[in-house]
C-alpha cells in the first residue's frame, strides 16, 4: 500500500467514526446525517469530500458545523434551532 492510500484510508476510517458519533448527538437527526453525505455528492458514488475538493469539504464542514450547533443548543436546553444568518447571543 502506498502512502497516499494509507491516508486516504485513515480519513474514511475518521470521517465514518466522525459520522457514527455526529448522528447520536441529541438534536442531530437524520435531515443532518443527509447533509453531510450530500455535501460529498460531487464524486458519484463518493460518500465523503475528496482530500483535494475544497468546496466539497466546506460544505461537508459547514453541515457539521449545523448539526454541532444544534446538538449544542438542545443540550442547554434551547429548544429552537439555530438559523441560517442568526448571530450568536
Amino acid at each position: 500500500m502506498t502512502a497516499r492510500t494509507i491516508i486516504e484510508v485513515e480519513r474514511h476510517e475518521n470521517l465514518q467514526s466522525f459520522e457514527d458519533t455526529f448522528a447520536g448527538l441529541e438534536g442531530v437527526d437524520e435531515e443532518h446525517v443527509t447533509a453531510l453525505r450530500r455535501a460529498a455528492s460531487t464524486q458519484p458514488g463518493s460518500r465523503y469530500p475528496l482530500h483535494d475538493d475544497p468546496l466539497a469539504q466546506a460544505a461537508y464542514t459547514a453541515a457539521a458545523l449545523r448539526g454541532l450547533a444544534e446538538a449544542v443548543a438542545a443540550l442547554q436546553g434551547n429548544g429552537t434551532k439555530p438559523t441560517v444568518g442568526a448571530k450568536a447571543s
